[in-house]
């Protein structure tokens, strides 16, 4: 079966984050934490993960003879939803927005930002709502004896005027390394030196020569250590650079 295994997506973790400052900046990628102006919801379900739905009106329109010649769609919504198992301040003001420590009131959904974050090793996949969401129960919520507590809430995502929803920060997978010269004469007992440079899904590079395994096709003519080449014997070798899964090689002469 063809494919990239290392696309396919497994998420061990995640959290969600909550800001009733909708003006709270965001992280600057996702490998920066979240700041003071963001609450942590806490313990989460992991089975029930973050479900999503969408919803929208389609009017189909038909031509003589009954053909489909357009679709109209409107009244697009959004909804994601995740169940807290933590019984804290911040979900408590989910649950019941207006009320207080000591006084429960009729729930009226304000307005919050939202930041849902999944987590697999390195990588980290998050999506901020990028005008606000309105938060609220959804189903029962009360105590027994033999469950977690917990509550499921429905977060609906209000789109900015540009119609975007969510601002997606993700942690830069690697596309593809590259060693450079791709061919390389050195003399006997001399010592030459290559660079690999990895490429990344956000189009940085970086040099990655120190981190890569390094091999020689033929160590009795050339031998390679973390990118430098010492010529052995006159000949020909293919040095081979591996990181991460990727690799490239460089074509060596040695001459006498």
């Amino acid at each position: 079966m063809a494919g990239d295994p290392t696309k396919a997506n497994l998420w061990t973790d995640a959290d969600v984050y909550v800001s009733f400052d909708l003006s709270a900046p965001m992280p600057a990628d996702a490998n920066t934490p979240f700041g003071p102006q963001w609450d942590l919801v806490g313990l989460l379900d992991g089975d029930e993960g973050f479900p999503e739905n969408r919803e929208e009106d389609t009017d189909d329109k038909f031509a003589w003879g009954g053909i489909l010649v357009k679709t109209s769609r409107n009244h697009f919504k959004l909804t994601k939803s995740f169940t807290a198992l933590e019984d804290n301040a911040t979900v408590r003001r989910l649950v019941w927005p207006g009320s207080t420590e000591t006084k429960i009131k009729v729930p009226v959904p304000e307005k919050v930002l939202v930041a849902f974050e999944t987590r697999e090793g390195d990588k980290v996949r998050r999506l901020v709502t990028s005008l606000y969401a309105e938060c609220s129960l959804d189903g029962d919520h009360g105590e027994n004896e033999t469950d977690l507590e917990s509550a499921t809430i429905v977060a609906t995502i209000y789109p900015n005027a540009q119609k975007e929803l969510f601002d997606r920060q993700a942690t830069p997978l690697l596309e593809s390394i590259e060693v450079t010269p791709a061919t390389l004469s050195v003399a006997a007992t001399e010592i030459g030196a290559v660079v690999a440079t990895a490429t990344y899904s956000d189009e940085t590079t970086a040099d990655v020569t120190a981190n890569c395994s390094w091999s020689s096709s033929d160590p009795t003519k050339a031998t390679v250590t973390a990118g430098f080449i010492t010529g052995i014997a006159a000949g020909s070798a293919t040095v081979t650079a591996s990181y991460l899964g990727e690799t490239d090689t460089v074509a060596v002469t040695v001459t006498a």
